[in-house]
């Protein structure tokens, strides 16, 4: 028998977790759902075969965490827990509070092993090259501990404007391993505006980019660009939520709000309590009236929870239409959780659904975590998908992420002397020097974008230096294309920082190209319901 502490332990996660385990039955019998009993006289069976019969010497409660992760690890892959031992309480608060600033980079974990999942738009580490997939080696030149995301993100911490050495380990295309080094600058993205473009494109069709929904200055910040924009004739908008990760589902709601009436429901939480479930509508509004212009929603793989809110609810109200690629996928509510030994749970409990009832999370159930990552925003078939009505009685496909109105087919693969290249960091390596020596010759932005190419002599100079770094760039149109986009963007971000690199990225992008396309049909959208 095991000690009766043991068997309290146990039966208190078991219950908690429920059992879900298929009996083993003699052949010829039913199968059916195992009780809570059986679960636990099975694992109290294995916990005194390991004590009783293995060689090594092995802590209890070593065991019982180990237990506790696997039981949490298996609900689903965003619940986590953080053992007390591993924990750094002072400098959690310390992030909590404001008063150190995080990497802006999202970590998962796979295999025990840290993987990159996104990095803040409008971060200085977003323009570092440093691409999903991405494996965590290193930090300062010394092995990764942590073992969870929110463990790492507390360990990464520091002092604002600080900067961390991260060793990442990336596939190439043709299957071989580069390992790169990236400074990092610890910031919080919250500070900055989460709007750091908005431009017309012609003169009636004005481009906005939200990058972030942390924050409590988001809808302020949209609102106080659509005025700017509105003076200047927009009558149309490309809203564009690419690579935003979301944040605040209260801010998400302001945000619709600028488009839908008030009262209009954004989204509704489903949990197995009471105090989890609700509402979340347009509550409040510092504006007459929603603004009633055509709208297309960019989006991608890295448009995940609080975008895919608003996505969705622009989407079941037949406000946008969405043009680009499914989100990723995630709308969990989370809530962390004491335990007794002062560990950790960050915990699951509820899910966000559209207005119209679609499920915006992806399954998770019998896949691995790599292959739940790895399919963020995957192009499937519609067969099969739940589907729901639009207010206009449109048909939309649930079942994890929004599926795009306008599906866009995914970006050519990098070729492996452009890999090369971004993994020695060479253009902004390049790019100091060279806005030196002709800022005569970048007068303007405006300019900039009128004509967003930069001369000839600048790609050879820039391939001079790749081939000195031992990165040669091959010689022709080809290269000349990629190069020139890489290249007059970093320019811009050099000499007029954020907003820069913004600007010429909305005028050479050609997903926006095909957003501005898409406004007639979303036009006609608006039309059919008013």
């Amino acid at each position: 028998m095991i000690a009766p502490r043991w068997a309290a332990a146990l039966l208190l996660l078991l219950l908690a977790g429920g059992s879900g385990a298929a009996a083993q039955e003699p052949a010829g019998s039913v199968l059916r759902k195992r009780t809570v009993a059986e679960d636990l006289q099975m694992f109290s069976q294995v916990l005194n075969q390991i004590r009783v019969n293995h060689p090594d010497s092995i802590d209890t409660h070593e065991l019982f965490m180990a237990a506790i992760r696997g039981l949490v690890h298996a609900a689903d892959p965003h619940s986590v827990v953080i053992p007390a031992a591993r924990l750094a309480p002072e400098k959690e608060k310390a992030l909590r509070e404001g008063k150190l600033h995080p990497v802006p980079i999202d970590f998962a974990f796979y295999g025990g092993a840290p993987v990159v999942v996104s990095v803040a738009p409008g971060s200085r580490a977003a323009r570092l090259d440093i691409l999903p997939g991405d494996e965590l080696i290193a930090i300062d030149g010394a092995s990764v501990e942590a073992e969870r995301a929110l463990e790492l993100d507390v360990f990464l911490a520091g002092p604002k404007g600080s900067s961390v050495e991260l060793t990442l380990e990336r596939r190439r295309t043709d299957g071989s391993l580069a390992r790169i080094t990236r400074s990092v600058q610890r910031e919080r993205v919250e500070e900055a505006t989460a709007v750091p473009v908005a431009l017309m494109l012609d003169d009636r069709t004005g481009y906005v980019r939200i990058t972030s929904f942390a924050g409590d200055r988001v809808a302020d910040d949209l609102n106080d660009a659509l005025d700017r924009l509105e003076k200047q004739g927009l009558a149309r908008l490309v809203l564009d939520l690419r690579d935003n990760g979301g944040g605040s589902v209260e801010e998400a709601a302001s945000v619709a709000g600028a488009f839908l009436p008030k009262g209009t429901v954004v989204y509704r939480i489903e949990g197995r309590k009471e105090d989890v479930a609700r509402t979340g509508k347009v509550e409040r509004s510092f504006w007459k009236s929603e603004r009633r212009y055509p709208i297309v929603v960019l989006t991608n793989a890295g448009t995940a929870s609080a975008a895919e809110l608003v996505a969705g609810a622009l989407q079941d109200h037949d406000r946008a239409l969405i043009v680009g690629r499914r989100t990723f996928g995630k709308a969990l509510v989370m809530r962390t959780l004491p335990l007794a030994d002062g560990s950790r749970i960050s915990l699951v409990v509820g899910h966000l659904v559209t207005p119209c009832g679609r499920i915006v999370q992806r399954q998770y159930r019998n896949i691995t975590r790599r292959e739940y990552y790895r399919l963020a925003g995957a192009d499937r078939d519609t067969v099969g998908l739940p589907t729901c009505t639009s207010t206009g009685g449109r048909t939309l496909y649930g079942g994890g992420g929004i599926y795009p109105d306008v599906v866009l087919p995914d970006p050519e693969p990098r070729p492996l002397w452009l890999d090369r290249v971004y993994e020695l960091n060479l253009p902004l390596q390049w790019v100091g020097g060279y806005v030196t020596d002709h800022e005569a010759e970048l007068p303007s932005l405006d300019a900039l974008a009128a004509q967003p190419a930069l001369p000839a002599s600048a790609l050879a100079s820039f391939r001079a230096f790749a081939a000195a770094q031992g990165a040669p760039v091959p010689d022709g149109p080809d290269a000349d294309a990629p190069l020139q986009r890489i290249l007059v963007r970093r320019v811009a971000a050099a000499k007029w920082g954020e907003a820069g690199y913004y600007r010429i990225d909305a005028v050479l992008d050609p997903a926006i190209k095909e957003a501005a396309r898409a406004l007639d049909a979303a036009a006609a959208l608006v039309s059919s319901g008013s």
